[in-house]
This record gives C-alpha cells, sequence and structure tokens, in this order.
C-alpha cells in the first residue's frame, strides 16, 4: 500500500488512543525537563544552594513528600472518571486529543511560567505569540505586515474583542468629528457612495456608514492634522470609550438634535450562543442582537441578509457588525462568506451602508489550511479532491467535497476585517487557546490603554508589538499556549502537508460515518440525517413508527443521549455522542425539511414547544484515522450501538415526562 508523506507523519503526530507513541512523548517530556533543569543550575551557580541533601533527610521534608505523592495518586485516581477525547469511540463535542508537538510545547513553557502580557514577563513566548498570529494572519489570507492577531484564553474572549474592536470603529469617526472641530481642523474621509466628502459636512447617518478601512485612514489623517499630545486629548473627550453609552448618546443629541436609533449586530442564526454574553457585556444589549436567517443547510441566507440590511436602513437604524460563522458548534456548517461581503458591497454602493464584517471561525478555521500547497499557493477544489485520490478512482466517502462554493467561502477570510480562530478545537492544541486576527493592525489602537508599568523602554529598540497587555482584553495570558501553538505549527505547517491533511482526514471520517449512517438497516426505527456536513460534524435523529409527537420522538432521543453521553453520573456508555436542540427563532425555515421527513408534528407544534425545540444527535468527528480502513470500524460500532440504544430507549419515549 502506496502512503504519502503526510499520512506517514499522521502516526507521529499524536499519542495515539492505545498510547502507542507513549515511549516518543516520555522522551520528549523528560528533554524538556532536564533541558530546563540545565538552565536552572547554570544561572548565576555562584548562588549556591538553596535546598541540601540534609534538608531532605529531614522529618518534615519526608512527610511533605508522602503528602504529596499520596494527593498525587488521588488525583490520577479521580481523572480516570475524565472523558476518553482520544478514543475512536468519542464522537461527542468538539475535543479529541492534542498533537505531541503542542503537549511538549506546553510542557516545555509552563515550566518558566511566562506571562505573555508583557514582555519582561515573556520575552520569549511574546514573540512566539506574535509569530503565530502572523501564521494565523496568513492562514486567513492576509497580508502579515498589515495584520495582526494575538491568542486569548478562548473563542469567546476573541470574539468580544472583535466586537469591541467593531463598535470602536463604527463610532470612530463621530469621536474625530468632534475632535477636529475643536482642534479647528479639516479633514475629509471617503463616504459610503464612493465620494470623498468633508468631514464636518456629514450628517450622523453617513458618519457611522463610513466603511471601516476608511475609518482606520480617518485615523492616520487626525493625527497627522495636529500636535499627537492635542489630539490624544481631543479624542479623549469625544470618544464612546471614555464616555461610556449615556453620556455620549446625549452629546449626540445637542450635536445632531435627532439621534439615530441604537446600532445593531448582525449574527447567524447558527451564531454561537456567546455572543448574547458579549453584546450584554459590551453594553450594547441583547435586544439588538439580530439574527439573520440560514438555509437548510445552516447557512447564513446571503438573500435573507440583503432584506435585513435594507429593511434597516429604511429605518436608519446603523448596523455595527455583521457575524459570519465559518464552523457552527452544532453542525459545522461553513457560510458562503464570499456572498456576504458582495452583499455588504452592494449594500455600500446601493444604500450607503457599511458596517464591520466578523468572520467567527473558532471551530471552523483551521480548516483553511486545505486550501493552501506546500508552496503558499492556493488549491482549487479539484486539486485538493485530486491530491486525495490520486489516479485511482475518486473516493466515495469523500466524492463532491470539498465544492468549489466551499473553497471560495474559505478564500473569502482574506475579505473579512476580522477572523476568530481556537487553536484548541482544530487545531488539537491544549487548552486555553483562542486566536483573533485582524486584517488592518491599525484598528488595535482603537482599545489601547497604557499602564505606566507595561509602557515600552523608551530608546532601547523596544517593539510596541511585545507589550501586548497594551491592546489586549485580558490581563494575564499564559505563556505556555503560545508556544504549544507555535511548536505544533512548526511540525504541522498550515497547509496541505499539515493541518490541511489532518482536517481533510477528520472530513474523511465525518462522510464514512455519514454514509454509514444513511445506510444502515435500522427498521423498524428511521434515521433521518442533516445535510452533509461542510467539515465534520455529523448530525441526526432517530424516530420509530409508533411515536406519533413531537414530544415523544425528543423523548426518544434524549434517552438514546442519556445512554450515548457522559451527561448521567457512572454512565459508562460504548461509544459517546452529544445532542443540541434546533429551537425557534434561530431555525426558522431550516428545520422545515427536518420536521416534514420526520412525518410528525408541525413547524406550528415546533414554535409552540418553545425551549424544548427538536432534539437532534451531534457527532463531532476529530479522529483523522476514522476512515482509514486499517483501523478498527467505529463507524459501524457508533451505528449499531445507536440502534440497540434507541431499542432500550423507545419505552420511556412513549411514557408521559414525570
Amino acid at each position: 500500500m502506496t502512503t504519502s508523506p503526510s499520512s506517514d507523519a499522521l502516526r507521529a503526530w499524536f499519542l495515539g488512543p492505545r498510547a502507542e507513541n507513549a515511549e516518543l512523548l516520555e522522551r520528549l517530556l523528560t528533554e524538556a525537563l532536564r533541558d530546563h533543569v540545565f538552565w536552572r543550575r547554570n544561572f548565576h551557580p555562584e548562588d549556591g544552594l538553596t535546598i541540601r541533601e540534609m534538608d531532605k533527610r529531614r522529618e518534615g521534608y519526608d512527610q511533605a513528600v508522602a503528602t504529596l505523592t499520596q494527593e498525587l495518586m488521588g488525583l490520577l485516581a479521580e481523572l480516570k472518571r475524565g472523558v476518553p477525547f482520544f478514543s475512536g469511540r468519542y464522537k461527542g463535542h468538539m475535543a479529541f486529543e492534542q498533537t505531541i508537538a503542542s503537549q511538549v510545547g506546553y510542557f516545555a513553557a509552563m515550566l518558566y511560567n511566562p506571562n505573555n502580557v508583557a514582555i519582561e514577563a515573556s520575552p520569549v513566548t511574546t514573540r512566539l505569540e506574535l509569530e503565530v498570529g502572523s501564521q494565523l494572519a496568513r492562514m486567513m489570507g492576509y497580508d502579515p505586515e498589515r495584520s495582526w492577531g494575538h491568542l486569548t484564553s478562548g473563542g469567546t474572549v476573541a470574539n468580544f474583542e472583535a466586537l469591541w474592536v467593531a463598535r470602536n470603529v463604527i463610532y470612530f469617526p463621530l469621536a474625530a468629528r468632534g475632535a477636529a472641530d475643536e482642534l479647528g481642523v479639516e479633514l475629509e474621509v471617503e463616504c459610503p457612495g464612493g465620494k470623498r466628502g468633508r468631514l464636518g459636512e456629514l450628517d450622523l447617518w453617513e458618519l457611522v456608514n463610513i466603511h471601516p478601512s476608511h475609518a482606520m485612514d480617518l485615523w492616520d489623517a487626525l493625527w497627522q492634522a495636529a500636535p499627537r499630545k492635542d489630539v490624544q486629548a481631543a479624542l479623549h473627550r469625544h470618544s464612546l470609550q471614555t464616555l461610556g453609552y449615556q453620556e455620549y448618546i446625549a452629546r449626540l443629541d445637542r450635536a445632531f438634535g435627532d439621534p439615530l436609533p441604537p446600532s445593531v449586530v448582525l449574527v447567524a442564526a447558527t451564531a454561537h450562543y456567546s455572543w448574547e454574553k458579549i453584546v450584554r457585556a459590551l453594553g450594547i444589549g441583547s435586544n439588538q442582537l439580530v439574527f439573520v436567517p440560514v438555509d437548510s443547510h445552516y447557512r447564513m441566507d446571503p438573500d435573507a441578509l440583503w432584506e435585513k440590511i435594507r429593511e434597516l436602513s429604511d429605518r436608519r437604524v446603523p448596523i455595527l457588525a455583521c457575524i459570519s460563522v465559518c464552523g457552527t458548534t452544532e453542525e459545522s456548517a461553513v457560510d458562503r462568506l464570499d456572498r456576504v461581503l458582495e452583499v455588504r458591497e452592494r449594500a455600500r454602493k446601493e444604500l450607503g451602508v457599511s458596517f464591520h464584517v466578523h468572520s467567527d471561525a473558532c471551530y471552523g478555521g483551521y480548516a483553511a489550511a486545505v486550501t493552501w500547497d506546500g508552496e503558499g499557493n492556493r488549491r482549487s477544489a479539484e486539486a485538493i479532491r485530486r491530491s486525495v485520490n490520486g489516479d485511482g478512482p475518486a473516493d466515495p466517502v469523500r466524492q463532491g467535497w470539498p465544492s468549489q462554493e466551499w473553497v471560495r467561502s474559505m478564500e473569502a477570510l482574506a475579505g473579512a476585517d476580522s477572523v476568530t480562530i481556537d487553536p484548541h478545537k482544530l487545531g488539537y492544541i491544549p487548552y486555553p487557546a483562542g486566536a483573533i486576527v485582524f486584517r488592518d493592525r491599525r484598528v488595535r489602537e482603537l482599545v489601547a490603554i497604557d499602564p505606566p508599568y507595561l509602557l515600552p523602554t523608551q530608546g532601547l529598540g523596544s517593539s510596541e508589538d511585545l507589550f501586548l497587555g497594551r491592546f489586549v482584553f485580558e490581563g494575564s495570558k499564559p505563556g505556555a499556549a503560545a508556544a504549544a501553538v507555535w511548536l505544533s505549527h512548526k511540525v504541522l505547517p498550515l497547509d496541505e502537508r499539515g493541518y490541511g491533511y489532518l482536517v481533510e482526514r477528520t472530513v474523511a471520517g465525518a462522510r464514512k460515518l455519514y454514509t454509514t449512517l444513511s445506510e444502515l438497516d435500522a427498521d423498524p426505527f428511521r434515521l433521518i440525517l442533516l445535510p452533509e456536513p461542510d467539515i465534520n460534524i455529523v448530525c441526526f435523529l432517530v424516530t420509530h413508527p409508533s411515536l406519533k409527537t413531537l414530544s415523544e420522538v425528543n423523548r426518544l432521543n434524549e434517552g438514546i443521549y442519556a445512554r450515548m453521553s457522559l451527561s448521567v453520573p457512572g454512565a459508562q456508555p460504548r461509544y459517546i455522542i452529544t445532542r443540541t436542540r434546533f429551537q425557534t427563532p434561530m431555525y426558522d425555515g431550516a428545520v422545515d425539511p427536518v420536521l416534514e421527513r420526520l412525518g410528525v408534528g408541525s413547524v406550528e407544534d415546533w414554535k409552540a414547544g418553545g425551549t424544548e425545540g427538536l432534539v437532534v444527535l451531534r457527532s463531532t468527528v476529530m479522529d483523522p484515522f476514522l476512515a482509514d480502513p486499517d483501523t478498527p470500524d467505529h463507524a459501524t460500532g457508533l451505528a449499531r450501538t445507536l440502534l440497540e440504544e434507541a431499542a432500550l430507549a423507545l419505552g420511556e419515549a412513549k411514557e408521559p415526562p414525570a
């Protein structure tokens, strides 16, 4: 059997479901520990010893060691009650084992305990983090010289920063107008319609609809128009981030007489629940979160987006940002971001409306690696399929993936104003490791704060880039996470040789599972599968002829979930999956074909069910070995277990809830 270099390397990237690479991991961890010990022993050896051999013979020392050993044994016993993410039997949440490279990188840097908030606390790992940010930016298609990115504790904080920046960008022209008037300077800016206009002559609607990149051009122009100290003071007196919403709105009322309605945030209906947290935390308000319908493949509907923008424009409601999703957490659906960007351009030309476009690619961002070859060139859908199939017949499991539309969606990430990516998801990195990248590095200045103890040393060649605490939300950041991501990227390049190949294998596994379930003889049960996933999450539900209501169908699937998850204390399921709920209004329209195939209940019944929604079983395939014919057939094993557990859950489904 002929294998590729990437296929061979895959076996060295992970510890393995049976810890097959234990010796490799142990050797590397030991090397990291010994190297750290060597560093300590050679740092000013003239200082002598603090802990002497005689100290280790004392009773208190022995007691402390005995306590440590005993408590560690207890901890190890407890940890075995954890989740077997490493196993081919785990097909639950977006988690798998981490790459060996990331584990070793995290362990090695953890011994030094760097805090990446400031260069003086992390002279090495801060540079590694900035390099990682540049790598992720290149994978998105951004210009590394103009973009900027960094790591966060996870996707929620990364998305928070994206909207934090977007809010400040949309309102910056208003602050610039006030500052320019105060300083007595006249500035020009490109207006939404494409013409240049005098800043002082624009009305409120025009000011909040300046394209993000043109708003940052205005930023540059303002700083060049007057002394820096004067500009800084004037902006401080006119910016939202200084004044707060109440005072800011009062000033707009006095300045323009007819303040606009509150700005809204457009989100795909499938967007992560954290977006509601974010708009609440930023003071925007959850009422201003406007859901855009998705299509039958759970992607944002570009036509619905246009209609929503047009309707908001008619009411002169500003749009702060539009949140597209690259890899939904429920279905791994990839929005047609290329079409979303086309809608924004159309809105700019026809309606004079503009806004920040953000791609929440926390889950699917690493799939962009599939579109790059080892030379830094884009790969077409045909080239990607050809590289998998070689000269032989097309792989029936991978037939049709990726489509050219999927590739265009990934390429369109380069046009988003910001993208969030979670290395601790499809990057296979230990927690915590989220990330955000901005297409225009200048936007970070709109959230910058200068605590005196983090200011760079003047005159010594220090770069402000190295003082991350100035631009980021978090006040402490583990440098170990940066080392983990950096080393993993070195071993698994962000292209077809590394992460691209890894993601392709998970897609192949997901499609194998999808095919296995679709061909399963489930009689008397019936499996209803959602459309084939854009990446690697397979969703389905089970029904039975004896079930006559949506509530009964939901109870059946809840019963299956209870038997195939760790949700019940002490449970030891043979295969592990998870579940979600399709609720109104998020899934309005998209759920219709599922209910039609289900043949039980109606859309009205579903909407009347409120939070009960429709229970959908969900299987995330992050295991790159599932489609390998030389490994255990866990796709068939999961399918058979599903039917066995469905038979046991059926009786409970017919009983009325307690």
